[in-house]
């Protein structure tokens, strides 16, 4: 809902070609770098963007090779294990992972009084060969790893609105301190006031 609204604002400011006049903290939480750059300071606005900009591209890069990760591991399974991808969860391919074929895995959940973890027999698989099951092991991992990878990276653009808005009102506050030298016909006194 929230994300909606942000991003309605953005493209409102963009289509009406005009610079409404948001605090620059407001601005540097939507977009990294806009609050710097309506205080004049472009150095730090162009770092904020670029760091802003690298992040999105790690992030989709991160999730489009985690998808494409599972599409091959699916595909792998289905012609080494004879499994139906069709409506399978997380929990399916993490197990087919991990055991030869349905059979070991419902024996030794049998033995562990896992009953509700069970597959039935529409849900079954048998690996051609061992290594064969080792591969797809290390395919889906791999996914999981750049989705998680992935969620990380979406943490980090979220430290970064963070960071730059307080960036932001720190250059806000740092326009209005005013340092005034206070000389006095005393022999050596000098003081500085400093208000903000």
């Amino acid at each position: 809902m929230y994300k909606k609204i942000i991003i309605m604002m953005f493209f409102l400011v963009l289509a009406k070609g005009q610079d409404y006049h948001f605090n620059p903290v407001i601005k540097s939480i939507l977009i990294p770098g806009w609050g710097e750059k309506s205080l004049q300071n472009v150095k730090r606005a162009r770092i904020f963007s670029n760091i802003e900009l690298s992040l999105w591209a790690a992030c989709i890069g991160s999730y489009t090779f985690s998808y494409h990760q599972m599409l091959k591991y699916e595909s792998f399974a289905a012609e080494h294990a004879g499994v139906n991808v069709i409506g399978k969860n997380h929990k399916y391919w993490v197990d087919i992972g991990n055991y030869i074929n349905l059979d070991d895995h419902n024996n030794e959940h049998l033995r562990w009084r896992y009953l509700d973890e069970l597959y039935n027999e529409s849900n079954k698989w048998s690996w051609d060969t061992r290594s064969n099951m080792e591969k797809f092991e290390l395919m889906r991992i791999r996914s999981d790893y750049f989705a998680k990878a992935g969620e990380y990276i979406v943490g980090t653009i979220v430290l970064n609105h963070i960071v730059s808005a307080i960036d932001a009102l720190y250059l806000l506050r740092l326009e209005n301190i005013t340092f005034v030298p206070i000389l006095s016909n005393e022999v050596n006194k000098i003081s500085l006031n400093i208000t903000f």
